[in-house]
């Protein structure tokens, strides 16, 4: 949702507030740092700056009615241009000012998604892209049959279930017109409110299930020795230490930014150019596809001055400021107002996620600290947000070590390979349903 604040006459509009999102982000950072609590967590530091704001809000809301809230629309910029699928400055829509950040960190990801890497993937990106196409079906199941027991539209247990948690925001605008057409009054407002629940829940439990998970097991993570001595997390990385190593290697750094920038551009005349065959397909999925042939190219051609660690530090910056921003604007008004079936049916949808993470996927994964860190993603995708899949694995690996294979197969299931499952698995609910 495109927005800026406001406060009775005064407004901050859409671009300061992303400026604001860097200043929320550093307070989630000292947070961490500061508070064992919160160190010893896992949380992301942008989940817990982003949330406070979002609560801050909410309570200023209910003190003073129309006081304090997000909306306004992004204007034309050269910020926008890079992911307008056309030359000029002006969008055809509204946009997300932060919508940059999200394209930039999945053709990262797509930029590091070498085939010679991935074929080392091998059996467990197919076993854990089995098991999310599971936990996608389960959770369709498991809504419609929890929202028919409670007398209502079954679609209402879709909606709120498999399309809103392992979908996302993103999945749930797409689908909510054809909810509605279903008979399904209100269903963006419903995707809405569970996708948001998703996010806040799986950005809190996702770091604390890897945690829990970690301590379970015999042979602890490559930090685990230094941790058992200090009792606390070494905070080496961050949003500040990543930009402060980029800015070692400006001129590495500004080529990647302009590699990158030219995938996202040619990507979106790409998305746009399927999107118009009638083919659900998310906005950042052109330049991840864009930037992965890139990548398969220069490796094919024997190329060296593409680098990953430049580009994952790139993602990471993306990724941590985007998530401060997308907490910030979360509607919690909208989440206190829905009650009743909504709450059941996404605490039994959440619960049963949460379980099915640690008890089928740890142990089918290993039980190893990559099945950990794989199992901590699982909750980061299933309940909404890839980002927060990422973000909560990223603050695991600083803190006990490497994950290579993890950092392999998640961001290849949950950012690509499960929506198109996702998508056929809610196509087939409405065709029964409707």
């Amino acid at each position: 949702m495109p927005f800026c604040l406001a406060f009775s006459t005064l407004e901050i509009g859409p671009f300061p507030l992303l400026l604001l999102g860097l200043g929320v982000l550093l307070v989630g950072e000292c947070l961490v740092r500061r508070l064992t609590l919160l160190s010893r967590s896992n949380i992301p530091p942008a989940i817990i700056g982003g949330l406070l704001v979002a609560v801050l809000l909410l309570a200023i809301g209910r003190m003073q009615p129309g006081l304090a809230v997000l909306r306004g629309d992004t204007a034309a910029s050269a910020w926008l241009w890079s992911i307008l699928p056309q030359w000029d400055l002006r969008p055809a829509a509204p946009m997300d000012v932060e919508r940059p950040l999200l394209i930039l960190f999945f053709t990262c990801i797509g930029i590091n998604a070498s085939w010679s890497v991935a074929r080392r993937g091998g059996k467990p990106l197919l076993l854990l892209l089995f098991l999310s196409i599971s936990i996608a079906a389960i959770q369709a199941v498991l809504g419609a049959l929890t929202a028919a027991a409670l007398g209502e539209n079954p679609l209402l247990g879709v909606m709120a279930g498999n399309v809103s948690l392992v979908g996302g925001f993103g999945t749930a605008a797409g689908f909510a017109p054809e909810f509605e057409k279903a008979g399904l009054a209100g269903a963006a407002a419903i995707g809405v409110a569970a996708a948001a629940a998703g996010v806040i829940t799986g950005g809190l439990l996702a770091g604390l299930l890897g945690s829990s998970l970690i301590r379970r097991l015999d042979h602890h993570a490559p930090a685990a020795a230094a941790l058992r001595q200090t009792g606390t997390v070494q905070a080496e990385a961050g949003f500040v230490a990543e930009v402060r190593q980029l800015s070692r290697q400006p001129r590495q750094t500004l080529l990647h930014l302009l590699v990158l920038g030219a995938c996202m551009k040619f990507g979106a005349f790409l998305s746009v150019w399927i999107q118009q065959t009638g083919i659900t397909f998310p906005v950042y999925m052109g330049a991840m596809i864009v930037a992965a042939s890139l990548r398969n190219a220069h490796d094919l051609l024997r190329g060296s001055w593409l680098s990953g660690e430049c580009a994952d530090g790139i993602g990471s910056v993306a990724l941590m400021w985007l998530l401060t921003v997308a907490m910030m604007d979360l509607q919690l008004a909208e989440l206190a107002r829905s009650a009743g079936p909504l709450i059941v049916i996404l605490a039994a949808e959440i619960l049963l996620t949460v379980w099915l993470a640690r008890s089928v996927v740890f142990r089918l994964m290993g039980r190893d600290y990559e099945a950990a860190t794989i199992s901590a993603g699982m909750i980061g995708f299933a309940l909404g947000a890839m980002s927060n899949a990422m973000a909560s694995m990223r603050v695991m690996v600083q803190r006990f070590g490497p994950a290579p294979r993890a950092f392999l197969i998640v961001p290849i299931v949950g950012a690509f390979l499960v929506d198109f499952a996702n998508a056929l698995i809610t196509t087939l609910a409405l065709n029964l349903l409707r």
